[in-house]
């Protein structure tokens, strides 16, 4: 009897440990969508899914999804780039274990007339416009300090959170590394989005304007009652900082971007600008020296008292250097108006008053030709031309419009919002030359019963001024669903998009350069026109020679795969493009990749693989110096063989080879470089 007892006791014992395992594995209970693109913002909910620590992931088709937030019943997730097309499984895996899958039907981004593409940040905020990189990346910030990374074609590469508040944009600097301002803090990225250094700044906001970048590399800021205006090397270290005559401070607004400008047309850009927004007091224009910090001149802005700080002002500098600043004039009855600054001490040179309703104006703009566009009652666009002191043209149409921003092909954007709640943003094309409308994209929010999206600052052009982007914040809507969009606009005469670019990347062998490019789709698809252009210190659009033409596909909805090689060039940095030529003589350009060719090593090296740790992909990079066999092995820590990399002869070069270990398990791993004699081990962690 004991026996039979003590059996039943076994039993149940097991089958309560069953029951607890089982009660602790993650449960999908539904998704937010049925369809999603690629890089599309994916709601999971369901139960026990932890906190989201460790080696917890989202996998999606077998990827492992970026995350932006984690409970123990929703996360919020992104649909990696390399799912699909097709139906594919989501499923949550976490210490304690895989999740039950549901199917996902993931599609391809396709161009909806002009709007090239719009990604769903998952935050309320996306104030202010994002920075470019040379190779097209788009940085954006938003609120909760999240900052977003995004290829042309508007596919997530990663997101991160830097801190709370987020009220300037970020810069890129000369090296790639992206730099973003928040509450007390700037904080340096990697391009891969790891962080690079912090500077604590003990502003009582933060950062309230920049960061820019200057042309000796170095990056730029001003803060609330802090530093003031200060400078930073791209190591972190701090090189100046001044306080302000009187002391830099704002109250209100929701921060801008720092200004840099030259003393005179076409000299160096060696001075910075800022206008504090202190409470009760009248606002100042106050210039910097970038070399020492020095205050060149603090120019009271008559008549600017704007207690509440709504109306951001920002500077913006003509191509002779002017400084010119929209403010309230309050004394003598004037209002508002656009007035112009001396470069050199900040003297006024002139102001302009518009006798029709001025109620308020937006931060200007100026073109390369010297004109100054401007939003008068957010309701008129004005273009001002300094030389005659007299208006080129208006452009009203019954809505409110604010931001004019040109591109460097002097093509100009406005940005639209609410006229009564519940209508939606929009941005549009107007002539500079004529000022007529060209054009007109609404941005409607795809997730709410009554769209309330507004764009709320400048867009950013890229440099061929091909495309703009156009950040958004929500007005309204679920609080318990923050998410807010940036839009990528085709601003071309014409619209359509037919070669969807999946990647474009170069890689360099000794002197020779091979350039590789994907696309997903194809339509009427003559071809790739290749060009190239050295790097000698003057604008990216000019200096492009065409080096040779690859045949398209003409039609097809398969991915197709083009490479191209360029072959014994000599020493230095180089751009390459690729100039993309429709049957009809249409063309479109890609965004531009960068190489720098040094000739051959001159001696062998095995580099540290980055990212490292990692999860799935890493990099290795070696040298070669001389011809010879050359073998690359992984092993684990017992020092087992598990993978040959490379086991072949290979020439004198710089060689990468990117690892995919989605089939190791977490752990240490080395790799082992034999060339020639030379040996070389390293180590490596992949943490899923």
């Amino acid at each position: 009897m004991c026996t039979i007892k003590l059996y039943l006791l076994i039993i149940a014992a097991v089958c309560m440990l069953a029951a607890t395992a089982e009660a602790q594995l993650p449960q999908i209970n539904s998704i937010s969508a049925d369809t999603l693109t690629r890089s599309g913002r994916l709601r999971i909910f369901g139960n026990n899914f932890g906190s989201g620590g460790g080696s917890s992931q989202v996998v999606i088709d077998g990827y492992s999804a970026i995350i932006t937030r984690w409970s123990v019943s929703q996360i919020t997730a992104y649909v990696p780039e390399l799912a699909g097309p097709g139906s594919v499984g989501v499923q949550v895996v976490t210490s304690g274990g895989a999740s039950n899958t549901l199917s996902l039907n993931v599609t391809l981004r396709q161009q909806q007339g002009r709007v090239r593409w719009a990604f769903e940040a998952d935050v309320t905020d996306l104030w202010w416009r994002p920075a470019l990189a040379t190779d097209g990346t788009i940085y954006v910030h938003g609120s909760e300090g999240f900052v977003f990374a995004l290829s042309p074609n508007g596919g997530l590469k990663w997101a991160t959170k830097v801190n709370w508040y987020a009220y300037v944009p970020p810069a890129v600097g000369l090296d790639g590394t992206i730099y973003v301002g928040s509450i007390q803090r700037i904080t340096a990225l990697n391009p891969d989005g790891t962080q690079r250094w912090q500077f604590n700044d003990a502003g009582t906001q933060g950062v309230h304007s920049g960061p820019a970048i200057g042309q000796d590399g170095n990056i730029y800021f001003a803060n609330d009652f802090g530093l003031g205006a200060y400078s930073l090397s791209p190591g972190g270290q701090l090189r100046w900082n001044n306080l302000g005559t009187p002391p830099i401070s704002w109250y209100g607004g929701i921060g801008g971007e720092t200004v840099l400008g030259p003393l005179a047309g076409g000299g160096v850009i060696d001075q910075m600008y800022v206008v504090p927004e202190p409470f009760l007091e009248d606002y100042s224009l106050q210039a910097f020296s970038l070399t020492d910090g020095s205050l060149r001149f603090s120019v009271i802005i008559e008549g600017q008292d704007d207690p509440f700080g709504q109306q951001q002002t920002q500077p913006a500098v003509g191509p002779d250097g002017t400084v010119y600043v929209t403010h309230m004039r309050a004394f003598g009855g004037i209002g508002w108006v656009l007035e112009a600054y001396s470069p050199l001490d900040g003297h006024s040179l002139w102001y302009y008053h518009d006798n029709g309703p001025n109620n308020g104006m937006t931060p200007p703009d100026v073109g390369p030709d010297g004109i100054v566009y401007y939003s008068a009652s957010t309701s008129c666009i004005i273009a001002f031309n300094p030389s005659t002191l007299t208006q080129n043209w208006q452009y009203q149409d019954g809505t409110i419009m604010y931001h004019p921003t040109v591109s460097p092909l002097n093509d100009m954007v406005v940005t639209g919002g609410v006229v009564t709640f519940g209508d939606v943003g929009f941005i549009k094309a107007i002539s500079t030359g004529s000022g007529q409308l060209l054009w007109n994209v609404p941005l409607p929010g795809a997730f709410y019963p009554e769209p309330r999206v507004v764009p709320v600052h400048h867009p950013r052009f890229t440099l061929d001024g091909n495309t703009v982007y156009v950040s958004t914040t929500i007005l309204g809507g679920s609080e318990t669903d923050p998410h807010s969009f940036l839009y990528a606009i085709a601003t071309g005469a014409d619209s359509t998009i037919n070669v969807e670019l999946v990647s474009f990347n170069a890689s360099v062998v000794n002197k020779d350069v091979t350039l590789n490019w994907k696309t997903a789709t194809e339509i009427n698809n003559a071809g790739f026109e290749i060009q190239r252009k050295r790097y000698e210190g003057v604008n990216i659009n000019t200096g492009w020679n065409a080096i040779g033409f690859v045949e398209g596909n003409g039609t097809t909805t398969a991915q197709s795969d083009y490479a191209f090689f360029d072959g014994d060039i000599t020493a230095g940095k180089y751009y390459y493009r690729l100039k993309q030529v429709d049957y009809d003589g249409s063309y479109e350009y890609s965004a531009v990749v960068e190489v720098e060719v040094n000739g051959l090593p001159y001696q062998f090296s095995l580099e540290q693989n980055y990212p490292n740790p990692f999860n799935p992909t890493t990099t290795f990079e070696f040298q070669i110096a001389n011809s010879g066999f050359v073998n690359l092995k992984i092993f684990d820590i017992l020092g087992n063989e598990v993978e040959t990399l490379v086991n072949e002869e290979k020439e004198p070069g710089s060689y990468k080879i990117k690892y995919d270990a989605n089939h190791l398990a977490s752990g240490v791993y080395y790799y082992k470089l034999a060339a020639n004699g030379f040996t070389d081990t390293k180590k490596f962690i992949l943490l899923k």
